[in-house]
């Protein structure tokens, strides 16, 4: 059935659009356009000019609700994953394993393969951090899993994250030889720096083999200093390459966030690493190791962030209210960068004709109003004050 979404105030990650509506069918949108048709025959959906944005991509996200992928690593766990971060407007995502045993990893290739194939639960792969870390930069992660390559588990990794399932794995390239990063980017996986200490020169050498991203950006790095650019000079140095940051005003502070979104505008995209949404955890426990809940962030017992506990939603309107990023830019920081990251552009990130209609309507307030996956209603939030109504 077609359906008319009017009265539409749209960032479709291109430009900004007043007074639009947005005709869907079978899951796709179909066509944008001013203003209303006569005799429309199909659902019509007043959106009362709020405003209309491509659904969040979230390339980085460890759990949600009571699941975390590496604890759980089962089809049951990315859907819970998932449902819980659709409730905060992401609609795409990357479960994230990190650093763990080479069995784990195999074990997770083949869940995303499943979900994948199935068209389930907005995975679009899988993103592999760890384990071949610098254990100077592990940061939460167990130091007994983090390791250098062999070639022996490369080519099974590679084997086994063929075809997207792998579509991105972070690590120090510094602890890896260039013929393994090689063999790895030929193989169509996009290696992200992260968890790392290498310097300026080690950095740059990387982003000439093929290393085209930064893992939340200023953590887990060398960091830029007058004598040594470390990692994140070698990133503001380079036009091409893309970094994830955080935007909770812990892992990055807001001024930081806000020069290197002057620096890198294009190439920046926003990434939850939530470990838990929507569900406020005191303490958490696996592989050994415990995680605290300390005034809303997850923390080790050694002191170092363990992820984040932020949603997509969250990280949109602190880019707005307190970074001071336009709402524009900053959905297509949500949604239209990660989206040509991948490899995805072309279907994702976007509200635009031949576009997948996945949505997220937000109030002038920039509370969330509903979540749109393939032209369907999934989330809809009752107007406070007005039981049993629906926005």
């Amino acid at each position: 059935m077609k359906k008319l979404l009017t009265n539409c105030h749209i960032l479709t990650g291109e430009r900004e659009l007043w007074n639009h509506s947005i005709l869907i069918e079978s899951g796709e949108i179909q066509d944008v356009f001013e203003g209303v048709p006569e005799g429309f025959d199909g659902e019509v959906v007043d959106m009362k000019g709020k405003y209309v944005m491509p659904g969040f991509i979230d390339l980085q996200v460890n759990g949600g609700g009571t699941e975390f992928f590496t604890k759980n690593i089962s089809v049951e766990a990315v859907e819970a994953i998932y449902r819980a971060h659709l409730d905060f407007g992401t609609t795409r995502y990357l479960p994230t394993l990190i650093s763990t045993s080479h069995e784990n990893i195999m074990k997770a290739c083949e869940v995303i393969k499943e979900c994948k194939s199935q068209g389930k639960y907005g995975v679009l792969g899988m993103h592999l951090e760890g384990p071949f870390f610098n254990l100077e930069k592990k940061g939460a992660h167990y130091p007994k899993f983090i390791r250098k390559p062999e070639q022996e588990e490369i080519a099974k990794i590679i084997e086994a994250g063929k075809d997207g399932v792998i579509e991105i794995l972070t690590l120090a390239p510094e602890q890896c030889p260039e013929e393994l990063l090689k063999q790895l980017i030929t193989a169509g996986i996009k290696v992200s720096c992260g968890h790392s200490n290498a310097n300026y020169q080690q950095a740059k050498r990387a982003f000439e083999l093929g290393v085209n991203k930064v893992t939340h950006l200023f953590n887990a790095m060398s960091q830029f200093n007058s004598r040594n650019p470390g990692i994140v000079g070698a990133f503001f140095d380079n036009k091409d390459v893309y970094g994830g940051i955080i935007v909770d005003g812990v892992h990055a502070d807001i001024a930081s966030v806000r020069v290197a979104q002057r620096l890198k505008q294009g190439k920046l995209f926003l990434v939850s690493d939530a470990s838990f949404v929507g569900n406020p955890l005191e303490e958490f426990e696996f592989d050994g190791f415990q995680l605290k809940n300390i005034d809303g962030n997850f923390y080790t017992e050694a002191g170092n962030l363990a992820g984040s506990s932020i949603s997509m939603l969250d990280a949109v309107q602190n880019c707005v209210l307190k970074v001071g990023i336009s709402l524009e830019e900053t959905v297509r920081m949500s949604s239209t960068y990660p989206a040509e990251y991948l490899g995805v552009g072309d279907k994702f990130g976007k509200v635009k004709k031949g576009y997948v209609a996945d949505l997220v309507v937000l109030e002038r307030d920039l509370s969330l109003s509903q979540v749109f996956v393939e032209g369907e209603i999934e989330v809809e939030k009752l107007v406070e004050g007005e039981a049993g109504v629906l926005v």
